[in-house]
């Protein structure tokens, strides 16, 4: 028997996906081709183009999948948090630094445009059902409705919402990077990262909360 021929063809396709998931974890994008992918599937070093036209692709579905996983820990944070706007805005926040952390090199992947070149309207769906999610945080600071992917585009044409999530998502999404970057280490020193880092995610969105919501009062 071929070693394709144990997978139907929506199997075969979500066991590279799998694949790609570890080699991934394992050794990050570098690590990532179709022939890597094809040999921890077990399968044929060709089976991959049935799929996916090339790496650029493949890499676009890891990140999709990557981008719901980091949007349904949004939502659950999110609903967990209740009502209380700056609770909700904290905890997605919190949630965002967690995934970062756990799924670090995921995370790069899913903000490296430069592997994202070309058309890719699963990983665009993916990425902005994130995007409504962090600018919901946003919206219910300001009183506002929440974002849908749906309406993304149109309610962040308004320039006044656009600045206001543009102000949230740099600051926690900096500070990730900055996190990812190791550049933390020597603050967090005398009291440990994940205390240091529970302390200055709650006191950083804390503050960022009040500042967004000024303008209401």
């Amino acid at each position: 028997m071929k070693p394709g021929n144990r997978y139907h063809h929506g199997q075969l396709r979500e066991a590279l996906l799998d694949a790609a998931e570890v080699l991934l974890d394992e050794g990050g994008v570098r690590a990532l081709s179709l022939r890597a992918c094809a040999r921890r599937a077990g399968v044929s070093h060709a089976a991959p183009k049935h799929h996916f036209r090339d790496i650029a692709e493949l890499l676009a579905e890891v990140s999709a999948r990557s981008f719901d996983r980091l949007t349904l820990l949004l939502q659950q944070a999110g609903a967990a948090a209740g009502d209380d706007p700056t609770r909700h805005y904290v905890a997605v926040a919190r949630t965002y630094v967690q995934f970062a952390l756990k799924y670090p090199s995921h995370f790069r992947l899913m903000f490296r445009s430069d592997a994202m070149a070309g058309q890719h309207p699963v990983l665009e769906a993916a990425a902005n059902r994130t995007f409504a999610e962090m600018a919901s945080s946003v919206t219910r600071l300001l009183n506002q409705p929440d974002v849908t992917p749906e309406s993304l585009r149109e309610r962040t044409a308004d320039r006044e919402l656009q600045n206001a999530i543009l102000l949230a998502w740099s600051q926690i999404h900096g500070y990730t990077q900055l996190l990812l970057e190791g550049q933390f280490a020597a603050f967090a020193e005398a009291e440990g990262l994940q205390r240091f880092l529970e302390r200055t995610v709650l006191e950083t969105t804390t503050r960022m909360s009040a500042l967004l919501q000024i303008d209401r009062h």
